[in-house]
């Protein structure tokens, strides 16, 4: 069942979502090629502490890290570790959970690190692109494919790979609620119309090439098939009459 928050829920996921934001933003200042990871998670762990939050992923279904950092070929749900560093040239992606006062909002950014090629900076920008035409799409009355739709209509005339495997999903009361918000179309989804106060976490991730996509043997981090590039970028959105509201802006 597809939750609709009031205005009295959606004031603290907006609290949740603004550490997210501040966070993205502010932690970019301090990201360094051969930068340890488990400094940028301690960054995370002192800054959403001091806004009397908490950081939403550590142990949920026995993930290990307090925030998701991925690098490179790496989608999603990879975490700070001993010796994984900030690569010299390539991509970082930072992915947060909060809850304050037992809301949740989740957000993600890709960051390039050093010099890239331009066919993975193109990557970059059209993934973020396909986030905010997506979060065009929140609007009441709107169905939820069309959000998926606007995503897939930005990514697909570039040939990126977008996996079918990895999804955003709505987010509020709990880390994960429904519904399942899918990066490309998905006809069942014709049926779920929009309404105010639904709360959205939408996140296209996609791959510079194939689709597929691998665990690696850690049991979380979830990797490009072929090894190549992925970025990700989210935002927690609640759907309103007339304009999308973006929480972890």
């Amino acid at each position: 069942m597809i939750s609709i928050k009031t205005e009295e829920d959606i004031k603290y996921i907006r609290i949740a979502g603004k550490i997210i934001g501040e966070f993205l933003r502010e932690v970019e200042k301090i990201i360094h090629p051969g930068m340890e990871t488990l400094e940028i998670e301690n960054f995370a762990i002192d800054f959403v502490s001091k806004r009397e939050g908490k950081l939403a992923f550590k142990n949920y279904n026995g993930f290990p890290g307090y925030i998701c950092i991925s690098i490179n070929d790496e989608i999603v749900h990879g975490y700070a570790k001993k010796g994984k560093k900030v690569p010299q040239n390539g991509l970082l992606k930072i992915d947060i959970g909060v809850v304050y006062n037992g809301y949740f909002a989740d957000g993600a950014w890709t960051y390039i690190i050093g010099q890239v090629p331009y066919r993975i900076r193109k990557l970059v920008e059209v993934t973020k692109l396909a986030l905010y035409n997506g979060i065009e799409k929140a609007v009441e009355g709107n169905r939820l494919s069309d959000i998926s739709k606007a995503i897939e209509n930005t990514i697909k005339p570039y040939g990126f790979g977008i996996p079918k495997n990895l999804v955003g999903h709505g987010i509020g009361y709990a880390l994960h609620e429904e519904p399942y918000v899918h990066n490309f179309y998905e006809p069942k989804d014709d049926k779920i119309i929009l309404k105010e106060g639904m709360v959205l976490a939408i996140e296209p991730m996609v791959n510079l090439r194939s689709s597929k996509t691998i665990e690696d043997k850690d049991g979380f981090t979830i990797k490009t098939a072929d090894g190549a590039f992925s970025a990700h970028f989210e935002h927690s959105v609640v759907v309103r009459k007339e304009k999308p509201e973006i929480l972890t802006i």
